[in-house]
């Protein structure tokens, strides 16, 4: 293609109302009531004979990034417009900030992405939300942007109206496939159509390293809701369900001796900033005697 990107956004109406109203959400963006998404089985195919350039030109317009995927030329509604995904997301990706805080605006620091199109021969896929290391090298070939953008180490993958099964296969298919992400966090809340707070919720950590004899992942699984998956009430408190990132697993693809050197660096960082602390404290204490002994 040449020159502004064009795509195809008849509105013609050959097809049954409701088919009609779906269409809507791809030709203008449109997420319509009377196209009863809540009845529709996902995946959904939306969109036929689409190319990859087309369908980022329409995501980026309808700002629909995480909702939709491309494979073979068609576009398939994977997720629905939902304010518990789009918290949950947010609140994972807050409690990752908080945790790199202390390394930020150094050579440790992470970048966090929102749902940023994947380009791989045949699929263009988006994640909720990715980290990776500020400083990790550019690849040689078959990168996150189809040349040299290196893959990020960690995805979030939240999923509400989008089926475990579904949920899975992204993952296992197409995220961890060779020499992409190292690890995933994926979250499925279950579906309630009456906008109902969930009350099962499922998280699992999926790490490149951790499979079996015959390579199948073996994801280690926490249950957080209100109730686990047999329908038994659980009481979840905080600090209870902690999920663990090897630095390893995170800095992936960093030089080799990067955590020793950058550890050594946090770890005098952390000094320098606990000796300034308690000179701060000192001198507060010095002060408070001072003002003492001037009264009397």
């Amino acid at each position: 293609m040449s020159g502004a990107t064009e795509v195809s956004t008849s509105l013609d109406r050959p097809l049954r109302d409701v088919d009609w109203y779906r269409q809507l959400w791809w030709n203008t963006g449109n997420f319509h009531p009377k196209a009863k998404w809540n009845e529709a089985t996902l995946p959904y195919a939306l969109k036929t004979h689409v190319t990859l350039d087309e369908y980022i030109f329409q995501t980026d317009k309808h700002n629909v990034k995480g909702l939709w995927e491309w494979e073979n030329e068609t576009v398939r509604v994977i997720k629905l417009p939902s304010d518990f995904h789009g918290k949950s997301v947010g609140t994972i990706v807050g409690e990752l900030a908080i945790a790199f805080q202390a390394v930020r605006y150094t050579l440790s620091g992470v970048t966090f992405s929102e749902a940023t199109t994947s380009k791989t021969h045949g699929g263009g896929k988006e994640p909720d939300a990715s980290l990776t290391p500020s400083g990790k090298p550019p690849v040689t070939s078959g990168g996150y942007d189809g040349k040299n953008k290196p893959w990020p180490n960690v995805v979030i993958e939240v999923a509400y109206s989008q089926t475990e099964l579904e949920l899975k296969k992204k993952v296992e298919t197409y995220w961890l496939s060779n020499n992409r992400v190292h690890d995933v966090i994926a979250i499925k809340l279950n579906y309630t159509p009456d906008d109902t707070v969930p009350t099962e919720m499922t998280a699992w950590h999926y790490c490149v390293n951790n499979r079996t004899a015959v390579g199948a992942f073996t994801p280690i699984m926490y249950e957080f809701g209100t109730i686990n998956r047999q329908g038994d009430p659980i009481n979840i408190v905080p600090g209870q369900c902690v999920i663990n990132i090897p630095l390893g697993c995170i800095y992936h693809g960093m030089p080799k001796d990067f955590l020793e050197i950058e550890n050594a660096k946090l770890r005098q960082t952390m000094k320098e900033k606990s000796d300034l602390e308690a000179e701060n404290s000192k001198r507060k204490a010095e002060n408070v005697k001072l003002k003492a002994e001037e009264r009397n």
